[in-house]
């Protein structure tokens, strides 16, 4: 759909420059398109010369100043959003919390503010940098005050400085917006691109949905996808302009990620599948000679010619470790000693785990587990496992092997 230009856009003041809105939308993954815009200040000097917007939040002398341009640049975007096709989308307004706080000023004012510009409060997000207020109870005031005129509320810039979640489940916030260092960081690294969709889950599990700002490359995007989140923002989308508009290319863009997306999945599944091909005839064979032999101490001797085999494990029905643990030469002479404590196995319960439950739901066929932290050692790592019949009695043989990240 082509952009429709903004009709009497308007403008305000604030010592000699002129103020504008820009509206960078924010993209639902599984819609394909934008569900909401965020306003964003843009500025000119009397010479009809840019201002950076950061300089100028940074202008005011003190509190009520603070607050005069924060309530000037809700005024703003709410004008210049009403006057264009904003139906089914949600308006984005960045609050200076600080300055309230300080100031506690009447809470009147969003309400004249809808009844002005015809918005309904349903369509605005209050985004709260919740890192900024140390008066807790007075910003739960700010919170309820929103949500009882039925705004939804964001965090803003989780992710970043001493954010915690401790803010989250206190706040409850409705939405998340996760900072843009996180995906930088999650895009070069696998283990903090893990470390991402955990910190999603675990912020779906309280409740909220998940922005992930700031994404400028394809990467960026496709590790937002893979990492669970819900919306996506951030220049390799759409930079923020005057008008909002339902690009139709957004659709484009995101079925292009989504199809990156399935061929990394793929490839992933094709590399575990080659590790699995390769070490699953040794592992079979140590397998024959301990149901030939019915001794654990040889099992091994084969699979340790390969560096990537850590050590095996023998359990019973019920998931307890038979015996120590035994580790390969080559694990062995890199030991971190600083691991000791939780290296022997013996006497330990790996029921919960699942190549103990997944070995014992089909014995007789080689399971192999996805990547995981292993707790022996701490390092990442793939478990081959098979459960297996020797007289009346099932165990299962587990085989740990070292994954390294890309």
């Amino acid at each position: 759909m082509a952009e429709s230009p903004p009709i009497n856009e308007h403008t305000e003041f604030f010592q000699d420059l002129t103020l504008s809105s820009a509206f960078q939308p924010i993209i639902s993954i599984a819609h394909r398109r934008a569900v909401g815009f965020e306003g964003l200040l843009r500025a000119k000097d009397h010479n009809d010369n840019d201002y950076p917007p950061l300089t100028v939040l940074q202008l005011p002398a003190n509190t009520a100043e603070h607050l005069e341009l924060d309530r000037l640049c809700r005024q703003l975007h709410a004008n210049n959003f009403s006057k264009q096709n904003n139906a089914d989308k949600w308006l984005f307004l960045n609050l200076n919390t600080q300055c309230l706080v300080m100031e506690k000023p009447d809470i009147g004012f969003m309400q004249i503010l809808f009844e002005k510009t015809g918005l309904q409060a349903n369509q605005i997000v209050i985004e709260i940098l919740e890192s900024e207020i140390d008066d807790r109870d007075y910003l739960l005031k700010i919170i309820a005050h929103f949500r009882q005129l039925g705004c939804l509320i964001a965090i803003d810039d989780f992710g970043a400085g001493h954010s915690n979640f401790d803010r989250i489940w206190e706040l409850q916030p409705d939405i998340v917006k996760i900072d843009r260092s996180l995906i930088k960081r999650a895009a070069q690294s696998a283990k903090v691109e893990r470390m991402l969709s955990g910190i999603i889950s675990l912020i779906h599990e309280a409740g909220s949905l998940v922005i992930i700002e700031g994404i400028e490359t394809e990467k960026e995007a496709l590790v937002a996808v893979t990492s669970q989140a819900d919306m996506l923002q951030g220049f390799y989308f759409a930079m923020p302009k005057a008008s909002i508009s339902d690009n139709s290319n957004f659709s484009l863009q995101i079925d292009h990620v989504l199809e990156q997306q399935h061929q990394v999945k793929a490839h992933d599944e094709q590399k575990l599948q080659s590790w699995f091909e390769e070490i699953k005839r040794v592992f079979e064979t140590e397998l024959f000679l301990f149901c030939q032999h019915g001794s654990f101490d040889e099992c091994g001797k084969e699979l340790f010619m390969d560096e990537r085999a850590v050590r095996c494990n023998l359990l019973d029905e019920k998931g307890y470790q038979i015996g120590a643990s035994r580790h390969s030469p080559h694990y062995k002479a890199n030991l971190d000693l600083r691991f000791v404590p939780v290296l022997s196995g013996t006497d330990s319960n790996w029921s919960h785990r699942h190549y103990h439950l997944r070995a014992i739901q089909t014995p007789d066929v080689t399971q192999i587990t996805r990547p995981y932290l292993s707790v022996t050692g701490s390092h990442m790592c793939v478990t081959l496992s098979q459960a297996v019949v020797i007289g009346d009695t099932t165990y299962v043989v587990c085989c740990d092997l070292d994954w390294l990240d890309e």
